[in-house]
């Protein structure tokens, strides 16, 4: 029982920090969820899109970078599923680029950026332009309540 406040403080923490981040395509925009903040950012706001290693939202004068768009696909993810072909291949033929000759694959980087491009070109619908961020107050409040637990255990074991 003395290690529960540290693991539901740890607990809580990989939620917030590895399990709850997302980046939405909904009908009128992004909705990006971090850890603790949730950013509604409709498709008229946004000025550009970047994606790499991150993805990055910059709308009405400021930059959004998304914990929990897609990743970068690795090179099996890319179309290079045979590998297992290559090693009954005799040693001295080379293989050929058979990325090339796979099918399209689609990630979801790429329909991050398609939804907005599609929203560009069916025509904006005018929002204010504002961006919405708020506080999740449930994971705000889970979080200091472990943090509490975790004081008042520390204090209860010293006296």
């Amino acid at each position: 029982m003395d290690a529960a406040p540290w693991l539901v403080l740890v607990s809580w923490f990989v939620y917030a920090v590895q399990w709850r981040p997302c980046l939405r395509v909904e009908s009128g925009g992004f909705l990006l969820i971090n850890g603790l903040r949730d950013h509604r950012i409709p498709f008229d706001t946004v000025e550009d899109i970047e994606v790499r290693y991150a993805v990055t939202v910059r709308a009405a004068g400021k930059k959004y970078v998304s914990w929990g768009a897609p990743t970068p696909p690795g090179s099996f993810d890319s179309g290079f599923q045979h590998v297992s072909d290559l090693k009954s291949r005799p040693h001295s033929m080379l293989p050929g680029n058979e990325r090339i000759r796979q099918p399209e694959v689609v990630t979801g980087r790429d329909r991050i950026a398609q939804a907005w491009h599609d929203a560009r070109a069916a025509g904006l619908h005018s929002s204010g332009g504002t961006v919405t961020t708020t506080w999740n107050r449930p994971v705000l409040a889970t979080g200091v309540a472990a943090l509490l637990w975790v004081i008042a255990a520390v204090l209860i074991q010293r006296g």
